[in-house]
């Protein structure tokens, strides 16, 4: 194979990038370097590379400049990452003894992150890296001199199975779903909404920018038993826009009649594999707000909800509206100090409201404050980090929610359950 001549005379050679979905977004977690020769774990380490990286904007090619959320300071998006592990490697990542490929383990940090934005907008960014061999291969002169600097694809295992279609017709709403393998028979179908930060163009932002994946994965699926469709419909503004304000509070949207027929026609694109008795819908903050908006409107239509910080008024909720949704289940959670949607003028009063209307099947999970509860997320103090209060999706999408209000545990056939694993028990009130 001939190889081209870069700057300085050195050899270019190629990488891939793997992506992990983690609680605060996708991170490149590593780099796999298609070596010019074949590599033993003796040849390479963690100091056998200089990695270099540029957060860059895939339109213009532009380094971004990012604005932090919580003191509005700028910073460069530009630096060198720390490999925390080097090995020869197979074509999805696995140690292996002898390969032409090699790994590189990165730590989960600001400069790896594949998405930029904030609470309201995000976009995929690109990552280009610059990987530069520091010594010889084998103790060989010619083999040296390499930089890796061509991209040639990413990999993101969490997305097996995860497709998108951007229907023609001028009104359809994008989407991006996930399909179970050899699906012959009724399956249950999750629809979930977005929050106001993954609305636009990209389907991908709507599934794949944080970890509405884990639905998908074996551990949430066997809740449907084992199969499930999943359905992530893209907002191109927020869902609460009502044609006037694109964030009031009147309750109001215009996109409620077109996720309903982005719901529908794929149903109906798959007749017959859809079980209509357990058809479940739920979404974060904007999202959640959806979710209300939805139930209200259609309450013949779902078999339950779990709306997570949702931002659905409840001083516009009339008593009516209230009776119309008391057969349907409902999780609520939200965290009380939330820096964007009150619960106390949004989810507790409407989860109080239903109590009082007779709902029976209706939960509440309440956290005092955010953090994580993985283990993974340490302070300086070795104390668990405390996280931005309105994430609560984060504990959703992990399966963290297991208490009603006052803290017992939520009962499902008089065993404790899961948010998740409640949901996968319920089925259309007929």
């Amino acid at each position: 194979m001939i190889k081209s001549i870069g700057r300085g005379g050195l050899t270019m050679e190629r990488y891939q990038i793997i992506t992990s979905i983690e609680d605060m977004g996708p991170y490149v977690s590593k780099l796999i370097l298609h070596m010019p020769c074949e590599v033993r774990c003796a040849e390479i380490s963690e100091q056998s590379f200089n990695i270099y990286v540029e957060r860059r904007d895939i339109v213009t090619g532009e380094v971004i400049v990012s604005k932090s959320f919580v003191t509005g300071e700028e910073s460069i998006c530009k630096g060198y990452q720390k490999a925390l592990a080097v090995y020869p490697c197979d074509a999805a990542g696995n140690k292996k003894a002898v390969s032409n490929l090699a790994a590189i383990e990165l730590a989960e940090e600001a400069l790896g992150k594949r998405i930029e934005g904030d609470v309201l907008q995000n976009r995929f960014i690109d990552n280009a890296y610059r990987v530069t061999l520091l010594h010889t291969l084998g103790g060989q002169p010619e083999k040296s001199g390499f930089v890796f600097d061509e991209c040639v694809g990413e990999i993101c295992p969490q997305l097996k199975g995860w497709k998108q279609e951007e229907p023609a017709e001028e009104k359809a709403l994008k989407f991006g779903y996930f399909e179970p393998e050899e699906v012959k028979e009724a399956i249950p179908l999750i629809i979930w909404l977005h929050g106001a930060g993954e609305g636009g163009s990209d389907p991908k932002i709507a599934y794949g920018s944080n970890k509405t994946c884990n639905i998908s994965s074996p551990a949430f699926q066997k809740y449907f038993g084992g199969k499930a469709w999943v359905l992530v419909p893209q907002c191109p503004t927020v869902w609460m826009d009502d044609g006037v304000e694109k964030l009031g509070k009147s309750n109001r949207s215009i996109y409620v009649e077109p996720v309903k027929e982005c719901i529908d026609n794929f149903i109906r694109q798959r007749e017959g594999l859809v079980d209509r008795n357990r058809i479940y819908v739920g979404g974060l903050s904007n999202g959640g707000f959806m979710t209300m908006r939805l139930l209200f409107d259609y309450p013949d239509f779902f078999a339950a909800a779990i709306p997570v910080c949702e931002v659905f008024y409840s001083h516009n909720i009339t008593d009516e509206m209230l009776e119309s949704i008391r057969h349907i289940p409902v999780w609520f959670a939200h965290a009380k100090p939330d820096e964007l949607v009150p619960p106390r003028e949004t989810s507790l009063p409407t989860y109080h409201r239903l109590k009082a209307a007779g709902a029976q099947n209706v939960h509440f999970t309440y956290y005092l404050y955010m953090q994580d509860l993985s283990g993974r997320y340490r302070d300086a103090f070795g104390r668990p980090v405390r996280m931005f209060n309105h994430a609560v999706w984060v504990h959703v999408f992990n399966d963290e929610c297991h208490t009603e209000l006052d803290g017992s545990a939520v009962l499902a056939g008089g065993e404790p359950v899961s948010i998740w694993e409640w949901l996968g028990t319920c089925k259309k009130v007929v």
